[in-house]
């Protein structure tokens, strides 16, 4: 299976880190680190096992959000794809009847200690990409009538939405491990392109938790499971229905729905089948998205930044450079990176591919999620 390979940044300390842990180092130096970091790995390992234990045992109490909440997380840090999950399952949400909010910490977002919300039906209302984080920005984009609210304190958030709109369930985005909250349901993301088996915990690797709190979950969703071959696919399943406890699994796939200019004007698929493309994003799993692009038959020549760069005219000059050099026809980027793409034109045009979740396996849990959602609604839950 594959890793996920360093985005293209400059020399940080978070390039020095996805070098080191990837093994992409071999130097002597890096194989020290790796030693001091798996050192350190055991250290969070005791404060997230004394911070959870606070809590499963009682001496400290999860707090009851005033809207019941289903949580999209992961156990891995990013990539997953936990926005177009959320977006999903909002949408399936609104046609059980349902009115749904999604609930974000809102990464890099400058909002201050205050909650924020999003009106998704007016571009007017909605604050700076920059102030409100890029996927919460995105998601406003990608939803007509679900409010989209950012801030620290989760509680504090549904709160404010309980107040200030007609939502009556909220989506957590990324909220496995907000241990202080109660929710109704805990679905777990876990990318079939990572071979999760063989990830370290952080910083070591790319876990959050280890693998065996898993049993934590009410479901699992495998997301781009159609990336993965039909035996890394058997592989994972069975390690994870004996790492589960038999949770329902959930298989998905990221699928293309359309391209678009930046400007807005549809483009058709097959405009890049056979055609040079240069795929630039800055997300948690490029491989991906380029990967989606190969399917839609383009030959692929990949430019990656870190996760949540913001794009300054200076990067898109290095766009420019490398479109020329490569011969593009296109630079494709995600929607994700349209909400930050600077306002400055290409000689190669820009397109945005537009995705969203879809159910390979797995259409009865998802139908109890919507039950226990419809269930909840002015009633109480553990």
């Amino acid at each position: 299976m594959k890793n996920h390979q360093a985005p293209r940044q400059s020399a940080t300390f978070g390039r020095w880190w996805e070098k080191t842990v990837s093994s992409e180092d071999a130097s002597l130096s890096a194989s020290v680190s790796r030693l001091v970091l798996q050192a350190v790995s055991g250290l969070y390992w005791l404060g997230l096992k004394g911070n959870l234990m606070l809590y499963t045992s009682g001496l400290k109490r999860r707090t009851r959000p005033v809207l019941p909440a289903i949580s999209i997380g992961n156990l891995t840090m990013g990539g997953t794809g936990k926005t177009t999950a959320a977006a999903f399952l909002a949408r399936r949400l609104q046609q059980a009847g349902i009115r749904p909010a999604i609930v974000l910490r809102g990464y890099q977002a400058q909002i201050g200690r205050e909650p924020v919300i999003l009106c998704s039906d007016d571009a007017t209302s909605r604050p700076d990409v920059t102030a409100a984080g890029d996927e919460a920005f995105l998601l406003t984009q990608m939803l007509q009538g679900v409010p989209v609210a950012v801030g620290k304190r989760r509680e504090a958030v549904i709160a404010r939405l309980a107040e200030n709109s007609n939502a009556q369930i909220v989506i957590l985005d990324d909220g496995f491990q907000y241990f202080r909250m109660n929710r109704l349901v805990d679905i777990v993301l876990i990318d079939a392109t990572v071979d999760i088996n063989r990830q370290r915990l952080f910083p070591a690797g790319y876990l959050r938790e280890p693998l065996a709190h898993l049993c934590r979950a009410d479901q699992i969703w495998i997301t781009h499971a159609d990336q993965a071959s039909p035996a890394q696919l058997a592989r994972l399943k069975d390690f994870l229905h004996h790492s589960s406890r038999e949770l329902p699994i959930v298989e998905t796939r990221h699928q293309a729905t359309g391209l678009r200019t930046l400007n807005g004007p549809p483009v058709e698929l097959e405009e890049i089948r056979e055609r040079q493309v240069l795929a630039v994003s800055a997300i948690g799993n490029p491989e991906s998205f380029e990967q989606s692009l190969r399917q839609l038959g383009a030959t692929v020549m990949p430019l990656r930044y870190a996760d949540h760069h913001y794009y300054t005219a200076q990067d898109l000059r290095e766009v420019a450079a490398a479109a020329r050099t490569q011969q593009a026809d296109f630079v494709a980027i995600t929607a994700k990176d349209a909400v930050k793409w600077p306002d400055q034109e290409l000689d190669v045009p820009v397109i945005v591919v537009e995705c969203q979740l879809e159910i390979i396996s797995g259409e009865q849990a998802v139908a109890e999620v919507v039950n226990h959602a419809r269930q909840s609604i002015g009633g109480h839950f553990d």
